[in-house]
């Protein structure tokens, strides 16, 4: 370093006072430290894992670009490569329902939220066929029942619904579907 360099550090230096290291912070527990660590750490993986539930679950981009269907009208989805015995099997209830959720009372956003976590919830506990039961929407305001259109527009976007279909008059018909999910 040259003495120039030297008289422009010591000249910035000059109001700076030394640390007094002689005193320790007795505070420092590094077993207590490392534990919490631990734990934030056990939490962070707990978070990412139900994470990487919902995203294995969902696919992350959604098309709402089905058109809107009215109250008495059925709904019907199936993906490729279905079996025309399988998707006839759904279409006529003749299955055992493992599972069902009402969403009747629930605002759009609830439902939402109920509807990805009950199809999350019924695919991890390797269920294959449950129920939606939307209503037919006669409260509505709009012309079109609200959440019907919800569930027939979300559930296109969830990548472990096979199928579904709305259920036979016996079990509600145009106010329910019923689903097949994925096994896996």
């Amino acid at each position: 370093m040259s003495v120039e360099d030297k008289s422009i550090f010591l000249e910035a230096m000059k109001d700076v006072k030394p640390l007094n290291t002689t005193k320790k912070n007795e505070s420092y527990n590094p077993k207590a430290i490392n534990a919490a660590q631990k734990s934030v750490l056990k939490r962070v993986k707990r978070k990412a894992n139900l994470e990487q539930k919902k995203q294995t679950t969902l696919e992350t981009e959604k098309d709402f670009s089905t058109s809107k269907v009215s109250a008495f009208e059925s709904i019907l989805y199936h993906q490729k490569g279905i079996r025309l015995q399988e998707l006839s099997k759904l279409k006529k209830g003749e299955f055992s329902i493992q599972a069902v959720l009402d969403l009747h009372g629930f605002t759009q956003d609830t439902a939402e939220q109920q509807i990805i976590e009950f199809v999350s919830h019924c695919y991890h506990e390797k269920y294959r066929f449950i129920r939606i039961i939307h209503g037919k929407g006669y409260n509505s305001e709009d012309e079109y029942p609200i959440l019907k259109n919800l569930v027939n527009q979300l559930l296109r976007q969830i990548k472990v619904i096979i199928a579904f279909a709305s259920t036979p008059e016996k079990d509600g018909g145009t106010g329910a579907v019923n689903l097949f999910l994925k096994a896996h």
